[in-house]
């Protein structure tokens, strides 16, 4: 059997969660928000829209921008926006395993 979970987590507003965390990994792949948005397919809008709130929630940058051209400029996450990102995987594996677990426990038939 396989389970599947959804993690989301907020204070005020859900401020992360699967569609979060696959922006972060792209715009740390990419190292632009532009370039991620098309990787994930989420709207630019939306994009900037999930960061400001992952922002304002948390109450520190998680990413930043640099101008400078295809050369020097581009977006990274910030080591809090990294840390954020990680403590995220952490916590949705150990509930994944936990639920899978679960199961395991629990469909004994």
């Amino acid at each position: 059997m396989r389970v599947v979970t959804r993690i989301r987590i907020g204070k005020d507003k859900i401020f992360i969660g699967k569609g979060v965390k696959e922006m972060l990994d792209a715009i740390e792949l990419c190292k632009s928000i532009k370039k991620a948005t098309e990787q994930t397919g989420i709207s630019y809008p939306k994009a900037i829209r999930m960061i400001r709130t992952l922002e304002e929630e948390l109450g520190f940058p998680v990413v930043i921008s640099e101008k400078g051209g295809n050369d020097r400029g581009g977006t990274r996450l910030t080591e809090k926006g990294k840390e954020v990102l990680e403590t995220y995987r952490r916590i949705e594996k150990a509930v994944e395993d936990y639920a899978e677990n679960l199961i395991e426990q629990e469909f004994r038939f």
